[in-house]
């Protein structure tokens, strides 16, 4: 896990160029700032949208990069996407490479998402690639990172099934919020989050 000690300003991702590629370590940068209305309110998956999405206001963290563009950009690290869900297939776990996930803020440490994002069920998190290009094109929904497996998101977390939004609504596989022990208070505070391809 790289250590922001490290990291000049110029490595960094910002408002307006709010995406990193490093394909020498295979690893992606994004700038998201926090979404205050939602961060510290349970939730059953929304982790990480875009801006841009029809989503974005239910999100813990709202990302600055276009979901699409964030797509392709694994792929130029040489991620492999799973592609192996569809809205109806419920009951199965996303497919894909595995990314790590750890995030970071000014005069912070990188804390991997485990301790950014709290899990009500306690499975924790498998964060693979999903890929779902077409589904988040014609949805418009603005997921990067949702917090169980999804059909839509560019990239979600296998230790919880796709389900139905019904069951989502009656009985969901967990709920999820941010930290409020260590993520800041304020609405808008830059959060960068970092995603690493991991070969097992």
């Amino acid at each position: 896990m790289k250590d922001t000690t490290m990291l000049l300003a110029h490595d960094l991702p910002t408002r307006q160029s709010p995406l990193i590629i490093n394909k020498t370590t295979q690893s992606i940068l994004i700038y998201t700032e926090l979404n205050l209305k939602s961060a510290f309110k349970d939730n059953p998956h929304w982790g990480i949208v875009a801006r841009n999405g029809k989503l974005q206001d239910k999100a813990i963290l709202k990302a600055f990069v276009d979901a699409i563009d964030f797509h392709d950009a694994l792929i130029s690290i040489g991620a492999k996407a799973g592609n192996n869900l569809t809205e109806d297939k419920t009951g199965i776990s996303v497919a894909g490479d595995i990314l790590e996930i750890s995030m970071f803020w000014q005069g912070g440490r990188h804390y991997p998402i485990k301790d950014v994002f709290q899990d009500s069920s306690g499975k924790g998190f498998e964060i693979r690639f999903g890929g779902n290009k077409e589904s988040a094109m014609k949805e418009k929904t603005g997921c990067i990172t949702c917090l169980e497996s999804c059909w839509i998101a560019i990239t979600s977390n296998a230790r919880y099934p796709n389900i139905s939004n019904l069951k989502r609504t009656l009985s969901p596989n967990s709920r999820f919020k941010g930290n409020d022990a260590i993520l800041p208070k304020i609405d808008g505070h830059p959060v960068v989050v970092s995603y690493v391809l991991l070969r097992i």
